[in-house]
């Protein structure tokens, strides 16, 4: 979705606007919805949303970049945007459209902390490798049956049967028959380290096809 700003990327959230202020200003909340594990996060979640951030209380965050979170009432939850300013050239939009299908993804995983209520801390298996939307697909279907939970035409976001998110995204749309860089992003919540290796072992096996470029070889 664009207007005359630039783009803008929203999503419906079944949770009143201040707990969702509470997600997007609160380091520890943030950690549960933003990004993947790894040794950084903690100071990038810092840098982004503390450091480089200016909250407008009740309802407005301007971003460093010049983008603006937004928090309206919607009936009983929240309408959050990110709009993203008018990019200056053709590299600027290519960059904008990574950066706003990032946001699709993290509204989604933020929307499922809200609105599931998953117990414990997150944690997450993060994968990436090259192949198209059709093999990216059939990766994620391993996971047997599952529930659709957001998509769009690079994305599509499911909870798995234990109630795991399993975010898969694409460089290109899925329907394109080109590769293109894949990743995907497994959000399991109040498991132990056995289990979250148990967990990273099984995804890298059904990944490997995608990690090496074979799928599109």
């Amino acid at each position: 979705m664009t207007d005359s700003d630039g783009t803008v990327v929203e999503t419906s959230v079944q949770a009143p606007p201040e707990r969702v202020w509470s997600a997007l200003t609160v380091p520890a909340e943030i950690r549960q919805w933003f990004g993947w594990e790894y040794d950084g996060l903690d100071e990038e979640i810092r840098f982004i949303f503390v450091d480089h951030a200016e909250p407008a209380p009740p309802d407005r965050i301007a971003m460093s970049d010049g983008s603006e979170l937004r928090l309206d009432s919607d009936g009983d939850g929240t309408r959050l945007s990110a709009v993203l300013p008018a990019p200056a050239d053709a590299a600027a939009a290519a960059e904008q459209r990574v950066i706003a299908e990032g946001w699709r993804t993290f509204f989604a995983q933020l929307r499922f902390l809200l609105e599931r209520r998953p117990e414990g801390a997150r944690r997450t298996v993060f994968l990436s490798g090259t192949g198209t939307g059709r093999e990216l697909l059939a990766a994620l279907g391993t996971a047997g049956s599952t529930d659709e939970w957001f998509h769009s035409p690079r994305q599509r976001i499911v909870v798995d049967p234990d109630g795991r998110l399993l975010a898969a995204t694409a460089e290109r749309p899925l329907d394109d028959p080109e590769p293109g860089t894949v990743n995907l992003t497994v959000s399991a919540f109040g498991i132990d380290d056995a289990e979250a290796a148990r967990l990273e072992r099984v995804w890298a096996a059904r990944w490997a096809p995608l990690a090496s470029g074979e799928a599109s070889a």
